[in-house]
Order: structure tokens, then C-alpha cells, then sequence
């Protein structure tokens, strides 16, 4: 019974790490020069170093290629274009699907590794040049960055060494702009000096919107229950304001299938405008409840994950993430035995907290509508603020 237990685990494994989290639609060239149309899952550079997963038209299953299986990989419409390099990433020479930049008199490739970009620029000739775009949190240490700015003086000196046949290209390198839009423009320009023929050298050309996410402008409006609000200056230590009340904001979403499919990091801006919360107690000692009116309006800010699931017109959806709200215009009054007993306004109050929340979202045209429910939750344990709110929000996506 176990080992059977056993077996469908791994199979179920085998099957999550062989299925395509974003296929989009490309082919492959086989080692004898043959392509094969399918659908290429479209991952992050340093995943597609490694592996290519491709499910060929009409099949049912993906294959994984490593490099040198096939001699490489393009996506339909412009897309990225990958081929099998030796190159020395690590120390030793090794084989990867290098990013083709640029192809022709001047070849530029790019290997993700580790965090870092690796470029290599490859002369008609042969002659081969790197340049390291090292990550700015891959340094641990002075002496690692002593080491890493020597290692970019050397690089770039023979990088410009191999331009020499183009002024101009050489003069543009610089080791403050190492982004792959600058490259390229370097090596565009080398070919411009170097093709006197009059025809174009240029064989491919990276293409910069391959690399590109969707990012989305949205705006929402909500409806929230706050069944716990208490503020820096409340001297009932026993009870917590409780109320509803409205917002509106602004966002902005950018797509991460390349990392999780489905998945989405969302910015928001929101705006409760002033709001009511009230209660009544009744005090040691009393003769009756005093009644207590808590003013404030609210401005908060908020980060967070998006996963979607499923391809149909309605998807369902769940969030998580952080907030951080400031009340503003904070005023506290209160009433017993028909009298004014506390007249109180402070200054502004600020708070952060997580967030966790569910729903649906559906395709309306090129543009979609979400309906989500959601708990808020400060985080902090100090006169500042405490709060838990209960939120339904719609929010359309541009």
C-alpha cells in the first residue's frame, strides 16, 4: 500500500515538473536543423537557460530539452531566441541556452545565471569577449566588490578591443549603462560601421517588449466593516469602535506568469473619506451608557500577490499581502448624561498590517471586473492603532 501511495506521489511530481506553467507558441530547431512547431513554456531567463519544456502541436505531453539536445528555441511574434553555447559562466566552459541578442557580423548572447546577466559578444571571426552585469545584492563583502569592479575594468577593455573596427561602438561603452538595451545599440551601431556593402548584417535582433510584462491601471471601490478600531488616544481599554464604511482608489497590476502562473503583483492606493465609529458603555458606577463618537478619515497604501486560477471567463482568485494606513483629521467625542464629557483631536496616526482575501474575476472584452472579499489585519501592538476590517471590494482592470 505504501509503495503505491509512493508511486502516485511521484508520478503526481512528474507531472507538475513536465507541465507548461505558461506555454506560448514558438518552435524548436532540432540538432539536424529541422523545426518543430508547439507551444515553449515561457519562464524567467535563468529557467530557460537551463531547459526548454515543449509540447509539440498535437501532442499530449512535454518534453524538457536541455542544452544540447536541440540547437535552440524561438517564440512566435518577435519572441526571445535561444541557442546551445559552451560558454564559461561558472569557470568552466559548459553548455546553456544562450539568449541570442543580436546575430550577424557580430554575434551577442546573454546566459542568466545566478542572479547576474552574461554577455558575450562573438566576432565573425571568432574572437569572443564577456561582460558580467553582476546583481547589485550578489557582493558580499569590500573585498568582493574591489574584485567585481576589477573584473569589469578588465572586461571592458576587451570588449572594446574587439569593436575597434567601429569607433563609434567602442566610444559608446561605458560601465555605467550595461542594460541589454544599451548592448544591443553598441552592437547595431558596430554593424552599421562594419557592413559597407550595403546590405544588412543584422541576422536577428533582440526584440525589447519580449521581455516585457502586462502591467494593468485599475480602479476599485469597497465596502468594509471594521469590527475592531481602536485609536492611540481611547482610555476604555475594554471596548473597540466598530463601523462600516466606503473607499475608493487606484492601482496598478503587473502579470508574473513567467514566475507563477496566473500570478500578478498588485500596487494599490485607496481613500476612505471621514467616517463615523460609535459606541455605548456602560462604566463602573454609572447611571447610564456614555456614548462615544470617533472621527477620522483614512488614506492607506498596499502590496500584495494575485493568483488566478484556471483559463475560463471567470476565474477564481485569492490575495495576500501588506498594507500601511495614516488617519487623518482624528477627533473623539464624548457624551453621558447629556453632556459633553471629551472633546479630543490629535495628530496623524499611522499603522501597517497584512491582508488576505478571495474572489472571481471575469473577462469583460480586453478588459476584466473582480469581486473579492478580503480581512485586514494590523500588525502592530502599540498605541498607534489596532484594527480588523472585513472588506468587499469591485475593482475593473484596464
Amino acid at each position: 500500500m505504501k509503495k503505491n501511495v509512493l508511486f502516485v506521489l511521484l508520478a503526481l511530481f512528474a507531472s507538475v515538473a513536465m507541465a507548461q506553467t505558461n506555454p506560448q507558441p514558438g518552435y524548436i530547431i532540432t540538432n539536424k536543423g529541422d523545426t518543430v512547431r508547439g507551444n515553449i513554456d515561457f519562464r524567467t531567463n535563468e529557467r530557460m537557460s537551463k531547459q526548454c519544456v515543449f509540447r509539440a502541436n498535437g501532442g499530449s505531453e512535454s518534453t524538457t530539452y536541455k542544452p544540447g539536445d536541440i540547437e535552440g528555441f524561438r517564440f512566435d511574434n518577435g519572441g526571445k531566441y535561444f541557442v546551445t553555447r559552451r560558454l564559461n559562466v561558472t569557470g568552466e566552459p559548459e553548455l546553456f541556452f544562450a539568449e541570442f541578442m543580436v546575430q550577424g557580423k557580430m554575434n551577442l548572447y546573454c546566459v542568466a545565471y545566478n542572479r547576474d546577466e552574461y554577455f558575450f559578444f562573438e566576432r565573425e571571426d571568432g574572437e569572443m569577449a564577456q561582460l558580467t552585469n553582476r546583481a547589485f545584492f550578489t557582493s558580499s563583502s569590500l573585498e568582493d566588490e574591489r574584485s567585481k569592479l576589477e573584473e569589469k575594468k578588465e572586461q571592458y577593455g576587451k570588449v572594446k578591443i574587439l569593436l575597434q573596427d567601429s569607433w563609434k561602438a567602442a566610444s559608446e561603452m561605458n560601465e555605467k549603462d550595461i542594460s541589454r538595451k544599451k548592448l544591443v545599440n553598441v552592437v547595431r551601431d558596430y554593424h552599421k560601421d562594419v557592413c559597407t556593402d550595403g546590405s544588412s548584417c543584422v541576422v536577428y535582433e533582440y526584440n525589447e517588449k519580449s521581455d516585457k510584462s502586462k502591467t494593468h491601471f485599475k480602479v476599485f471601490t469597497g465596502f468594509a466593516y471594521y469590527s475592531k478600531e481602536r485609536t492611540v488616544k481611547q482610555d476604555l481599554p475594554d471596548e473597540s469602535y466598530h463601523g462600516c464604511a466606503f473607499e475608493i482608489g487606484i492601482g496598478v497590476e503587473t502579470d508574473i506568469d513567467r514566475v507563477m502562473r496566473g500570478g500578478s503583483v498588485e500596487i494599490g492606493l485607496a481613500y476612505t473619506p471621514k467616517t463615523k465609529f460609535e459606541h455605548d458603555v456602560m462604566v463602573l458606577g454609572g447611571h447610564e451608557p456614555s456614548h462615544t463618537v470617533y472621527e477620522r478619515s483614512r488614506a492607506s497604501a498596499s502590496i500584495g500577490l494575485v493568483k488566478r486560477f484556471g483559463k475560463g471567463k471567470i476565474q477564481p482568485l485569492v490575495r495576500v499581502g501588506g498594507f500601511y494606513v495614516l488617519h487623518f483629521g482624528n477627533k473623539e467625542s464624548r457624551f453621558y448624561v447629556s453632556k459633553q464629557i471629551v472633546d479630543l483631536s490629535w495628530d496623524n496616526t499611522a499603522f501597517f498590517g497584512a491582508y488576505l482575501g478571495a474572489g472571481a474575476q471575469m473577462a469583460l472584452g480586453k478588459h476584466s471586473v473582480r469581486l473579492h472579499g478580503d480581512l485586514y489585519k494590523s500588525l502592530e501592538k502599540s498605541s498607534t492603532g489596532n484594527m480588523v476590517k472585513w472588506g468587499v471590494t469591485a475593482e475593473f482592470i484596464l
